[in-house]
């Protein structure tokens, strides 16, 4: 089967952001199926171009570690400004579906689009509908549903309604409908999303970029690592809240590291100086490729949800699954009906943007044995391993992708699926009837 897979933010391993498409695209690939990423080429993280793009190419095909690429150019931006940001994500959308990038590429069998950012899916269902094939629409964020939620924008307001009305589109047709949000389904149908189409397939790991975990360093300190985008979605004021506690409590050996980037960092840094919150650091970000080395350098992994709606009935953390995967405890500042930290036993879940109660969770780790700390670990290595591995999820993209297309994909993995309406309805009940 041939496959294209479009998604505007994604990235190679070797850069910063997420590489979650290449991981999809290199197991599809494993599977005999010729697969083909659609990114920007602008990184939303580094605020560059890659170099290949430099001097006003519009496209580049390439490959990289066996997975093929095209890379399409769209205008820079430097802040998030809406009318920037949206430029940006205009132009990539319209030059993706005047598909210059494709004349010499052969026809595809299926196409998806992924959305955080609904005009690719625009782009991707124009595309499906020229080549008369199958339009799969993946939803990474439910929009506009968070613009209303996030910003206070009203539900009358132009580029909300303009949102609303491209996804109420898209949702009609597209074939299936990826959600990547546990017990969401719900929050797409008011959408307008028809619950028949509707699959869950949830952000996943790939272990091959997540060794087995080894031990934390004995060095004397129990670093507690946030590892991920530095943003207004993350709430990271709450973490600075629970280590200036800490601090007043007199306890001495946690530190708090901050790895990543964001619109939100700066003002973080400036808080911890300004108001003399020493047992924190923040690094740069690293490239998916070396995340695992910063999270072995960690005693446990902490993250903290958004006190709204969008938090409550939507929950997609890529990182969270990372952080399992690494073999070490979290804590989860939780306001989401979806907690794999809670369900996995691995770690310790808490009320979301309760500073006390993130404090607590940390000094109780801090005072375990290492032993008990592995504990929580493989717990959690073990439920990454059972239910979010890439290989796990593709098994149910595979599935989707027979059923739309009529093209049966028979591989060693995937020959005990279950039809994936069923799946679907039965993974509603337990994470464990993924597989």
């Amino acid at each position: 089967m041939n496959i294209w897979l479009i998604d505007h933010y994604t990235n190679m391993p070797q850069d910063l952001g997420d590489a979650r498409q290449f991981s999809n695209a290199r197991e599809l690939a494993k599977r005999g199926h010729t697969v083909r990423v659609i990114a920007c080429s602008f990184n939303h993280l580094t605020r560059n171009f890659y170099p290949s793009m430099e001097g006003g190419k519009r496209w580049d095909n390439r490959e990289t570690h066996g997975v093929a690429f095209t890379v399409i150019s769209a205008t820079a931006y430097q802040t998030n400004f809406e009318m920037v940001r949206l430029r940006n994500m205009l132009v990539f959308a319209f030059r993706t579906w005047l598909a210059e990038w494709a004349k010499d590429l052969p026809r595809p069998d299926i196409i998806m689009g992924s959305s955080p950012d609904p005009f690719v899916g625009i782009a991707a269902q124009r595309l499906a509908s020229r080549y008369r094939v199958p339009f799969v629409l993946e939803i990474r964020d439910p929009w506009p549903y968070a613009i209303s939620e996030v910003t206070g924008k009203s539900k009358y307001h132009p580029f909300v309604m303009v949102v609303d009305w491209t996804m109420r589109y898209l949702y009609a047709k597209a074939s299936r409908i990826i959600m990547l949000s546990k017990n969401s389904t719900d929050l797409l149908v008011e959408g307008g999303a028809k619950e028949s189409k509707i699959v869950w397939i949830p952000q996943g790991v790939d272990l091959e970029m997540n060794p087995t975990p080894r031990p934390a360093p004995d060095d004397g300190l129990f670093t507690i690592t946030y590892l991920g985008a530095h943003n207004q979605w993350n709430s990271l004021d709450t973490i600075l809240d629970a280590a200036k506690l800490l601090a007043l409590w007199g306890v001495e050996h946690v530190l708090f590291r901050f790895v990543g980037d964001g619109v939100s960092k700066a003002g973080l840094i400036k808080r911890a100086v300004d108001e003399g919150i020493h047992n924190v650091r923040f690094d740069d970000p690293v490239p998916k490729m070396d995340v695992a080395r910063v999270q072995h350098e960690s005693d446990a992994f902490i993250i903290n949800n958004r006190r709204d709606g969008v938090s409550k009935r939507w929950m997609s953390f890529n990182k969270l699954y990372d952080y399992l995967a690494a073999g070490r405890p979290v804590i989860f500042g939780s306001h989401t009906e979806n907690d794999p930290v809670r369900e996995s036993g691995a770690g310790i879940s808490v009320e979301a943007g309760n500073a006390e109660a993130l404090a607590k969770a940390v000094q109780h780790l801090a005072g375990l044995t290492r032993e008990e700390l592995w504990q929580y670990g493989e717990r959690g290595r073990r439920f990454i391993e059972k239910n979010y591995s890439i290989p796990a999820l593709i098994d149910r993209f595979e599935v989707v992708a027979s059923e739309v297309t009529g093209i049966p994909c028979v591989t060693s993995r995937n020959a005990h699926a279950v039809d994936s309406h069923t799946q679907h309805a039965e993974s509603l009940e337990s994470v464990a009837q993924l597989r």
